[in-house]
């Protein structure tokens, strides 16, 4: 439908009905306000365009309250590229007079809850140039005897009218890619919906959190299922709450690898003190960098809730392979194919037929290349990717690559700029 309506405007305008610019962005998340701001610190003018589906800034909402970001503060959006930057985590810390508590928590990986906030506060900056509640629905090519020289971009606004804005650039959301693509996701089998087993989707976790919580005359079974870091986060906030019963994980994770000493867990490691906390040994690594300490914690809070109750309620693991325990309510990762989003093959159909592939630069930065000779040099399209997995990280060059996209289009950065790359090990 979106490619019915961009086609029913011509490719080629034949007036400046349509205004032109030189970067067209779509969306607005961490990795387009990253490209805002090194726009803004550019020492030349630049026409660029942001636009917003959502009718304001939001970040992930769903986590788990107290946990922290898998990230040192240094890997926002502006330090790696520009330490003076007036953007960095740093001068937000110092603007909202929190930098002193800050550096005395002795904790560089910052809340995650205060992270959104600070990306909420650079957003803020460029309320004026970004246009919320308006949605890019398809991207098609300028065409002209000699070839592409420009995009056409189709945007629904606030009133469901679709208007052209034309681009010489675009900057589009990379498609998104699940960070535990490579784990065989636990399946969901053997549910009892007669007996009241329910399935809760850890989007849908801190909605139903109060009411899981609730004192009962029975105590509540639970069963989580998943893979990545939430599944954590969530383990270690339900055994937080005394009053839930038997939890049961089913997971391919080998970070719990040391719980599984615990209660019922299948094929116990009997692991000797001095063991207990190394990394497992298993090909399939962790891809979580806290998971050490955020381990001890759930084996701890695990092993009081089987002192407390003398054995009865424990927290047992599972492979995806052993049957799904009876359980009042399961909390499930939320499986099936990764949404395409923005950067789907709908919203660039028309595109496709001009693309060779895809050259990555860096972590978070695609660039696409096209067959020779169909699109003037200087036509291009960038995909980027703030890689957040939910919201727990940033990939590490996300500033930097802002700024590549920035110089690309003819803007000078500071000589001083792009030249520090953060690689701590926390």
């Amino acid at each position: 439908m979106a490619s019915a309506e961009l086609n029913e405007r011509p490719t080629t305008p034949t007036s400046n009905a349509s205004p032109s610019y030189d970067l067209v962005c779509i969306g607005f998340g961490p990795a387009q306000i990253a490209t805002a701001i090194a726009l803004r610190e550019a020492k030349q003018p630049n026409n660029a365009l942001f636009l917003e589906r959502k009718q304001s800034f939001s970040w992930h909402s769903t986590s788990v309250p107290r946990s922290r970001m898998n990230i040192p503060f240094a890997n926002d959006l502006a330090t790696p590229r520009n330490p003076k930057s007036d953007f960095t985590y740093v001068n937000y810390l110092l603007a909202k007079g929190r930098l002193v508590e800050f550096a005395n928590s002795d904790r560089l990986q910052p809340l995650r809850i205060e992270f959104e906030e600070y990306l909420r506060w650079c957003a803020e900056h460029f309320k004026d140039q970004v246009q919320y509640g308006h949605e890019v629905v398809a991207i098609a090519p300028e065409r002209t005897p000699e070839g592409v020289r420009g995009w056409n971009v189709a945007v629904k606004g606030e009133t469901g009218q679709t208007y052209i804005v034309r681009a010489k650039k675009i900057l589009a959301p990379a498609l998104s890619s699940s960070s535990t693509k490579s784990r065989r996701q636990p399946q969901l089998f053997n549910i009892d919906f007669e007996a009241g087993q329910r399935i809760v989707s850890f989007d849908q976790y801190l909605d139903r959190r109060d009411e899981i919580r609730e004192p009962r005359k029975e105590r509540l079974d639970i069963a989580l299922v998943g893979n990545g870091q939430r599944m954590l986060e969530v383990l270690d906030d339900l055994l937080s709450c005394h009053r839930l019963g038997n939890i049961t994980v089913v997971t391919e994770n080998e970070a719990l690898a040391p719980v599984r000493s615990l209660g019922h867990s299948e094929s116990p490691s009997n692991p000797r003190l001095c063991e207990i906390w190394k990394r497992p040994s298993n090909e399939s690594r962790s891809d979580i960098q806290d998971a050490p300490e955020l381990v001890q914690r759930i084996y701890s809070r695990a092993y009081d809730k089987q002192l407390q109750t003398k054995g009865r309620y424990t927290l047992s693991v599972r492979s995806s392979d052993a049957s799904l325990p009876r359980s009042h309510l399961i909390v499930a990762e939320n499986n099936g194919t990764a949404a395409l989003g923005h950067a789907g093959n709908e919203l660039f159909g028309d595109v496709n037929t001009l693309v060779l592939g895809c050259r990555e630069k860096g972590e978070s930065l695609q660039e696409v290349q096209f067959k020779r000779n169909t699109v003037a040099p200087g036509c291009r399209i960038w995909l980027i990717s703030a890689k957040s997995e939910g919201g727990r990280s940033l990939a590490k060059d996300l500033a930097i690559r802002a700024g590549e996209v920035v110089r690309a289009l003819g803007v000078r950065l500071d000589a001083r700029q792009d030249q520090m790359v953060i690689n701590a090990r926390m």
